[in-house]
């Protein structure tokens, strides 16, 4: 069992131990993990080799993957509508081996023009880290639910985003040589929460994230190359809430 895995369900024993034991508050604090999937949409990869100067990979797709994450927060005694959460979350948006792509400018060791060729395989890790507006709605309130056992809210919030990729088996760079870039991007979510349990709900989430990332890379010269390209990402979640 990987430690990824491991760390995942003894946060999952936290959280269900918590929805367990908590008592009912005037107000709620919140902690939820959630995993799903993500799918980041097509886009060109810029690039400017400091030797031969910029190229267009046109189109890039990028893999669908694992996302997974955890939020804790809290809503307000006087505000309950209302909260702010950190939220914590990663994908794998890799660009796999594509071979037919279209080609605009200058690409090392092949020179300048236009015509097709593949960019190679890249591993990708983003990870966004943010503290977000909280908004929901209370439906169906009962006394063991006074905040509502159905939740509809929204999410919205300013992420930094810590992307890092390696080349892994590229013709145009130097492979497993990497890069990180720090950027703010922007987060849109919407979901419903369930109670199921006491203190323990479970809920889906849609979720669009925005990034664009630059980073300096090595080309298979060892000259320097700026790459940057905008991950647009949609995410299907879903998760588990303690409330208390």
């Amino acid at each position: 069992m990987s430690a990824m895995i491991k760390r995942g369900l003894a946060v999952l024993v936290v959280l269900v131990s918590l929805a367990l034991t908590a008592a009912p508050a005037s107000a709620e604090w919140f902690a939820d993990l959630f995993a799903g999937l993500s799918f980041t949409r097509d886009h060109d990869v810029k690039l400017n080799d400091s030797g031969i100067g910029p190229g267009t990979y046109e189109d890039v797709s990028f893999d669908r993957s694992l996302s997974w994450g955890g939020r804790f927060g809290h809503y307000f005694d006087s505000l309950p509508y209302v909260g702010f959460a950190a939220d914590f979350f990663r994908f794998y948006p890799d660009i796999g081996g594509q071979s037919s792509l279209h080609l605009r400018g200058c690409f090392f060791p092949g020179g300048c023009g236009t015509g097709s060729g593949g960019i190679g395989h890249f591993e990708i890790t983003t990870t966004a880290v943010s503290v977000d507006l909280m908004l929901r709605l209370p439906l169906l309130k009962t006394d063991d639910a006074p905040w509502g056992r159905l939740q509809p809210y929204i999410a919205v919030g300013p992420p930094l985003f810590i992307t890092n990729v390696t080349p892994r088996n590229t013709r145009n760079f130097r492979n497993h040589d990497d890069d990180t870039d720090l950027s703010i991007g922007y987060k849109l979510a919407g979901g419903v929460a369930f109670q199921v349990y006491k203190n323990l709900a479970l809920f889906g989430e849609y979720r669009f994230t925005h990034v664009s990332p630059e980073l300096q890379l090595h080309d298979a010269g060892m000259g320097r190359t700026t790459l940057r390209t905008d991950l647009d990402t949609h995410s299907a979640l879903i998760g588990l809430s303690a409330r208390w």
